[in-house]
C-alpha cells in the first residue's frame, strides 16, 4: 500500500530535530513493508525574506531511506485566508510529482490539521483518496492558530475517513469540535536509542549526587520556572543537580532566575540538544521531571521511562495517560509547593522504582511494533472501506 504522509512540521536545515517523532514513525512504517512517501510543505516566514540561502520550489531527496518531496517557499499571505489556497496549490504540485515518480497513492495520512491536514483534505477531496488524520496539537493552546483558521481545521476533521488523537486528553478536546469517532494511538519512541544503561546500576545514597534531568522547548507553559523554584526549595545546598535541555524564547529569563536564586552550582541549562544527546542525558540521570501546563501526549516522559527512569509530571492532559504509581509521581500543575513535595518524594523513594519493569511496561505500550500494528489496522480498514 502506498501512503503519502504529510507532516505539519518536519526537520529542516535550520532545525534538524524538528518533528523527529514524525520521521521515526514514517521510518518504522517503511521498515514494516508499507510504501511511504513524505510530502512536506516547508514554509518560511515572510520576515525571513532574502535571508534564507536555499532555492524555492519543489525538491526531492532520499532522507534516511525515506523518499521525501519538499516544496520550499515563503508564506506570502500570513494571517489571511489566501494562505491556505497557496498551501493547497503547493501540496497539489507535490502530489502531482509524487504520482508521476512513485505511482498511485492509496491513502493520505496527515499529521496535525494545522497546516498539513488542511492541505491533505484538499488533495483527498480533489482526487478521491482516503484520508487519515492524526492530531498532535491542542487548539486551546495553539500559539499560531487564529480563530479564523478554525473552520478549515474542523472541515479537515470532518472529511477524515479516520481521525486519530495521540492522547485521551486531546481526544476529549477534539470531541468538542467534531461529531465522529476518534481513535487514540499514542506516538512511538525509538526504544533502540532510549534504553536502560546497564553500566548505571547504582543505588543512590545520601553520599552520592542525585541527578534530575528535564528537557523541553523553553517557552511559556512548559513549567520551567515552576520546576526551578521547586528544585531550589527542595534541594538548596544538597548534593542534588538539575540539568535542563532545550532552547527557546525564555532561556535568558530562566538563566536570570537561576542566578537570582543563587542556584548556579546546582542547576545547569544545557541549551539545544540532539536526539542522541537527549538520550545520553536520560540514561545518566536518576529521575526525569517536566512540569508543563499542557501536553497532548508527552514524548519525553516515554523516552525517560524507556531508559528505566522514574518521572515527575503534572496533570497537563498528556501525563495522566503515562504516569502511574509504579513509574513516577504526578504533581499539580503551576504549584511550586506540590512540585517541591514530588521532587523530594522521588529522591527519598528512588530505590523502590524497578528500572527494568519500567522499561518493559513502556515497550508493551509504546514500542514501534505496537504503533505499526495499530496504524496498519487503520490503513486496512480505511482502504477497504473506500474500495
Amino acid at each position: 500500500m502506498h501512503i503519502m504522509v504529510i507532516p505539519s512540521w518536519y526537520a529542516s536545515s535550520r532545525n534538524k530535530v524538528h518533528g523527529s517523532f514524525f520521521k521515526e514513525q514514517f521510518i518504522a512504517l517503511s521498515n514494516s513493508g508499507e510504501k511511504i512517501t513524505v510530502a512536506y510543505n516547508e514554509i518560511w516566514p515572510i520576515t525571513m525574506f532574502g535571508k534564507i540561502d536555499e532555492k524555492r520550489g519543489l525538491k526531492f531527496n532520499i532522507e534516511e531511506n525515506l523518499r521525501t518531496y519538499r516544496y520550499k517557499d515563503y508564506n506570502y499571505f500570513p494571517k489571511m485566508a489566501l494562505m491556505f489556497r497557496s498551501f493547497n496549490k503547493r501540496m497539489d504540485k507535490l502530489y502531482q510529482e509524487i504520482i508521476k515518480r512513485e505511482g498511485k497513492v492509496d491513502i493520505i495520512h496527515a499529521h496535525s490539521a494545522f497546516w498539513g491536514a488542511i492541505a491533505g483534505a484538499y488533495i483527498s477531496k480533489k482526487y478521491n483518496i482516503p484520508l487519515v488524520i492524526t492530531e498532535h496539537s491542542s487548539l486551546k493552546y495553539a500559539k499560531y492558530a487564529r480563530e479564523s483558521y478554525k473552520k478549515y481545521i474542523f472541515e479537515s476533521y470532518e472529511m477524515a475517513d479516520c481521525l486519530i488523537a495521540v492522547g485521551n486528553g486531546l481526544k476529549k478536546e477534539m470531541q468538542e469540535y467534531v461529531n465522529k469517532p476518534i481513535e487514540v494511538i499514542h506516538n512511538m519512541v525509538d526504544l533502540k536509542l532510549f534504553d536502560v544503561d546497564k553500566n548505571n546500576n547504582r543505588n543512590v545514597s545520601d553520599k552520592e549526587k542525585f541527578n534530575i534531568f528535564s528537557c523541553s522547548f523553553l517557552e511559556e507553559g512548559k513549567g520551567m520556572e515552576c520546576l526551578i523554584k521547586a528544585f531550589a526549595q527542595a534541594f538548596r545546598g544538597k548534593n542534588v543537580s538539575l540539568k535542563i535541555g532545550g532552547d527557546g524564547s525564555i532561556k535568558s529569563l530562566l538563566e536570570k532566575l537561576v542566578e537570582d536564586l543563587k542556584m548556579d552550582n546546582q542547576i545547569e541549562l544545557l541549551g539545544a540538544l540532539s536526539r542522541e544527546e537527549v538520550a545520553r542525558e536520560m540514561k545518566s540521570c536518576d529521575a526525569f521531571a517536566l512540569a508543563s501546563e499542557h501536553e497532548t501526549f508527552g514524548v519525553v516522559y516515554i523516552e525517560a521511562l524507556a531508559c528505566g527512569k522514574p518521572v515527575i509530571g503534572t496533570n497537563n492532559g498528556g501525563a495522566e495517560d503515562i504516569i502511574n504509581d509504579g513509574n513516577g509521581i504526578m504533581a499539580k500543575k503551576n504549584s511550586v509547593e506540590d512540585l517541591t513535595k514530588a521532587l523530594k518524594k522521588i529522591k527519598e523513594n528512588y530505590i523502590r522504582y524497578d528500572k527494568d519493569k519500567i522499561r518493559q511496561e513502556t515497550i508493551f505500550s509504546y514500542s514501534e511494533k505496537v504503533l505499526v500494528e495499530k496504524l496498519k489496522g487503520v490503513y486496512k480498514k480505511v482502504y477497504e472501506g473506500n474500495n
